[in-house]
């Protein structure tokens, strides 16, 4: 069986999906959610059924190299959204988690997806625990910052004109640089990676397709999309209003994705994989850069949860930290890989 025809199917069942989630959002029908939810329900099915015979063609998890990694992260992501908001339709959450699963397939797909033997690092139960329960973790870390700039979205968008405190200001500006920074942070990393792709000879048509196939059309739309949040802005505010949480709603959000990822990241980002590490190299503990940059993942959430359960902070700056959180994560995922050697550079 063709397993990336069925990985294509999925990413088309997203892509109309978040169309959607799209027009029921825009022309304000709510007949839309439903069936744009089951579409979506259909994508990720169709992606675990991928996912399962990859497992079964290949005798083990699709979790050792960057083309499984990506393709299981962008299910997990997925998965997550729909089952967020099981009980809380929010249309422009799950507009977004298509979104993120389409790019992740995207970049997915630069990278071969032959099937291989696991190398002998890799051959251990410890990967099932170690990578499933992390990528679990860093998809509600995903649910946790789309949510996070959609806050600063809405804040932005029914901020009044009354005069407001100096803290009230630095808000603002906070929301403003990361509502029209983070889609020119991602145009930058891809480039980034686009960058480091041509310098290989293995990736010689792939960089070519990130660059035509990604890196244009995200820079297009993201320009056409604020132009368009700036000419109609009447009407995006009152959709803001209709269609996402108050800031305090939306905060509660945000805590409960990270409240519910970062033990999950922990166990099996972590203690799982100092444990894994302890089996196969004979330590716990050896400062590779990935476990490093997993540890400034656990860091950066455990502030965030610090901050918010014993400091009492909440709302912009608090938002502020879950995205700086997963940056971090996907700087862990990609950035380390690319960028350091070490003993993880194989997934």
């Amino acid at each position: 069986m063709n397993v990336t025809l069925i990985f294509v199917f999925s990413m088309i069942c997203y892509v109309f999906a978040f169309i959607g989630f799209s027009a029921n959002i825009s022309l304000n029908r709510e007949s839309l959610y439903m069936p744009s939810r089951s579409i979506a329900w259909a994508g990720v099915i169709a992606a675990l059924i991928a996912l399962a015979f990859r497992w079964y063609s290949a005798g083990h998890p699709p979790l050792s190299n960057m083309y499984e990694s990506l393709v299981t992260l962008s299910t997990f992501i997925a998965l997550a959204g729909l089952i967020f908001t099981r009980n809380q339709p929010l249309p422009m959450l799950e507009a977004g988690t298509c979104v993120g699963s389409v790019l992740m397939f995207g970049v997915a797909s630069l990278f071969t997806s032959d099937v291989k033997p696991l190398i002998p690092a890799l051959q251990s139960y410890w990967l099932h625990l170690h990578v499933s329960l992390a990528f679990i973790g860093e998809a509600l870390f995903a649910i946790a910052f789309i949510l996070s700039y959609l806050y600063c979205f809405r804040k932005i968008m029914t901020h009044t004109a009354e005069k407001s405190s100096f803290s009230d200001i630095f808000e603002k500006i906070a929301c403003y640089l990361i509502t029209i920074g983070m889609p020119l942070a991602f145009i930058a990393g891809m480039s980034l990676l686009a960058s480091h792709l041509s310098q290989h000879p293995s990736y010689a048509q792939s960089w070519i397709v990130l660059v035509w196939g990604v890196i244009i059309p995200a820079s297009v739309t993201t320009l056409i999309l604020m132009l368009l949040v700036w000419m109609y802005r009447g009407a995006v505010h009152k959709g803001v209003e209709k269609w996402l949480p108050d800031e305090d709603g939306l905060d509660k959000l945000i805590y409960r994705a990270i409240a519910l990822g970062y033990p999950l990241f922990t166990v099996g980002g972590l203690i799982f994989g100092m444990v894994w590490a302890n089996k196969a190299w004979g330590r716990y503990w050896g400062w590779d850069p990935k476990e490093t940059w997993a540890l400034i993942t656990f860091l950066v959430y455990s502030i965030y949860l610090h901050v918010r359960l014993a400091r009492g902070w909440n709302g912009t700056w608090t938002a502020c930290i879950s995205i700086v959180g997963f940056l971090v994560t996907m700087f862990t995922l990609f950035g380390v890989n690319f960028l350091i050697s070490g003993l993880h550079s194989y997934g």
